[in-house]
């Protein structure tokens, strides 16, 4: 029998490392118009990959999305809430939809789908997204400006420390195939526009600021969303540490980054849960 959720309770969500690109939504609340669909769908709860090699998180191919070891929470957030120019999140009640993970494989039966960019491709995928997560999950939701505490991270005295640096090609095809080629054409080089962490430090090759807020908020232990205004709007290298002195504090960014956390309350677009149910599996 599927668990319900209702009630439209704010909690902070944990931010998706994807870069941000189309607009934010209005700011009083709004439904979403019934969106295209997937010609076929999958989802199932996730098993557990502890100790196991492999992604997680989502990944557009030439005729296919799959999202791995995703929460609901996420799902909404890369649907729904990805790509403003202010930071937007997800207002619901800690439980199954945050707790619970699922792996979804929906085919797309579109030649032109092969030719688009990485990007073109994700802004396809959304709306579609949508109406899966209407169907299977029965999720109903709208839009509200909430007044919200968050962190800035900023700039600290004396500046960032990071590496200005031409924007990366636009991935053309499957985004992990290209990785592969990239990483044999160029053993130990890191494929441009990509956010790796091995060991005790993590390391951004022309990213821009905006695509490691979700890391930097888990690293830093910080309680709410992380947002950014350094001001910095290029692409940049950079790297820091992930653990701190003791291995058991949170890293010092403003050692490392030349950035520091802020405590604010800003207006951020919110997408409030009114009603979602758990899927069958299929």
């Amino acid at each position: 029998m599927s668990r319900k959720y209702r009630s439209p309770v704010i909690v902070s969500v944990f931010a998706i490392l994807v870069a941000q690109a189309s607009a934010q939504a209005p700011s009083n609340a709004s439904r979403v118009d019934t969106p295209q669909k997937f010609d076929v769908a999958s989802i199932r709860p996730s098993p557990d990959r502890t100790g196991q090699p492999g992604w997680i998180g989502f990944r557009t191919t030439s005729d296919s999305f799959e999202a791995r070891n995703e929460s609901l929470e996420g799902l909404i957030w890369y649907a729904y809430a990805k790509g403003g120019p202010k930071p937007q999140m997800v207002a619901e009640e800690k439980g199954w939809i945050e707790s619970q993970h699922w792996d979804i494989i929906a085919k797309v039966d579109d030649p032109t789908f092969a030719g688009l960019t990485n990007t073109e491709r994700n802004d396809r995928i959304r709306p579609m997204l949508r109406a899966l997560l209407e169907e299977r999950f029965h999720l109903k939701l709208h839009t509200e400006m909430r007044l919200t505490p968050v962190y800035a991270l900023v700039q600290a005295k004396g500046g960032a420390k990071v590496k200005e640096v031409p924007a990366p090609p636009e991935v053309q095809g499957d985004s992990m195939d290209a990785m592969k080629r990239y990483r044999e054409e160029n053993p130990g080089k890191p494929f441009p526009g990509s956010f790796t962490c091995s060991g005790d430090r993590c390391t951004a090759a022309a990213v821009t600021i905006g695509t490691v807020l979700g890391q930097i908020q888990y690293i830093t232990h910080s309680d709410h969303m992380v947002i950014d205004d350094t001001g910095l709007k290029g692409h940049y290298d950079f790297s820091f540490r992930t653990l701190g002195g003791d291995d058991a504090d949170p890293p010092n960014i403003e050692e490392d980054l030349g950035m520091k956390l802020e405590s604010r309350k800003v207006d951020l677009t919110t997408y409030v849960i009114d009603s979602a149910e758990k899927p069958s599996a299929n």
